[in-house]
């Protein structure tokens, strides 16, 4: 729905911008006029064509070129359908209403929430309410050296790469360095590089039998293996971290994110209310079940 918006919206754009905000016009067809500013406006808010700039300048007049070249184009093929009367149809009328109203929605939507303010007191009362929400569960850093077994694998499959399992755990038992075992062995290859280093990981990062295991090692103590769905597993836990809430200067943005998205949601809410009371909305399926739409 977002994308289909900002398409009517460049199309609009293109078709009916305002003279009396431009001052350099850089194409003109029948009544629609393209207007410096119109082309900067849209270079400027399409990522696209923004990144593409910024790797490869030196394009920038081709760009220009195309984007003028599709509003010709379509202003063409517009005094075409006005000339074939298209713009009379009733279905394409429809049409032009259900765009105007999702144009003039959205942007009435956008002038009103950006009336909506938050201040520091604001803030930190949200985050005081809802500390439980920004808690981090406790996590453990910690390697592994995965030894992968097919989903389909047969029973004798199976036991050889848990053999492999335990004699890789012997040598690390007797003192071997986990990060070059980890090196060789390791069918992981995202981790294996890096010594079998796996980062952080939180209660409610992975699978539940992982998980559970690895929670119940202490620092630097040596799993037994640990079956998943992946293989077989040798864990070595790095550090233990408990669980906490962060300070409100290290969250602040998500907090004030949060803040104002709640803020929002309230404002549409009580809006829509008040315009329903304005403007009766009336429904005439009641009971009726809706059959035949597809």
């Amino acid at each position: 729905m977002k994308k289909l918006l900002w398409i009517l919206l460049t199309f609009l754009f293109f078709w009916g911008t305002n003279p009396t905000l431009a001052k350099e016009m850089v194409a003109e067809v029948g009544p629609y006029k393209l207007y410096k500013e119109d082309l900067q406006e849209l270079m400027d808010r399409d990522s696209q064509i923004k990144e593409l700039l910024k790797e490869k300048p030196e394009l920038k007049n081709q760009v220009l070129k195309a984007l003028i070249e599709r509003w010709v184009n379509l202003s063409l093929l517009a005094l075409a359908a006005k000339e074939a009367k298209l713009d009379e149809d009733p279905i394409i009328q429809k049409k032009f209403l259900e765009s105007e109203k999702m144009i003039l929605a959205e942007i009435f939507l956008q002038k009103s929430l950006a009336e909506i303010k938050i201040s520091e007191e604001e803030i930190e009362k949200f985050y005081k309410e809802n500390k439980d929400s920004y808690k981090i569960p406790e996590g453990v850093k910690l390697k592994h050296i995965l030894i992968y077994v097919p989903k389909e694998a047969k029973a004798e499959e199976k036991q050889k790469a848990l053999n492999r399992v335990k004699q890789i755990r012997a040598q690390l038992l007797k003192g071997a360095k986990f990060e070059e075992l980890a090196k060789i062995h390791s069918d992981d290859t995202a981790s294996r590089e890096k010594g079998g280093d796996l980062g952080i990981l939180r209660k409610g990062d992975t699978i539940p039998e992982f998980e559970k295991r690895v929670f119940q090692l202490k620092p630097g103590e040596i799993s037994e293996p640990i079956h998943s769905p992946y293989g077989y597993h040798i864990v070595k836990v790095e550090k233990s971290y408990p669980a906490e809430i962060p300070p409100l200067d290290k969250i602040k943005n998500r907090v004030s994110e949060d803040l104002k998205r709640n803020k929002e949601e309230e404002y549409v809410k009580n809006l829509l209310k008040t315009l329903s009371q304005k403007y009766p909305v009336k429904i005439f399926l009641g009971e009726t079940k809706i059959d035949g739409i597809k």
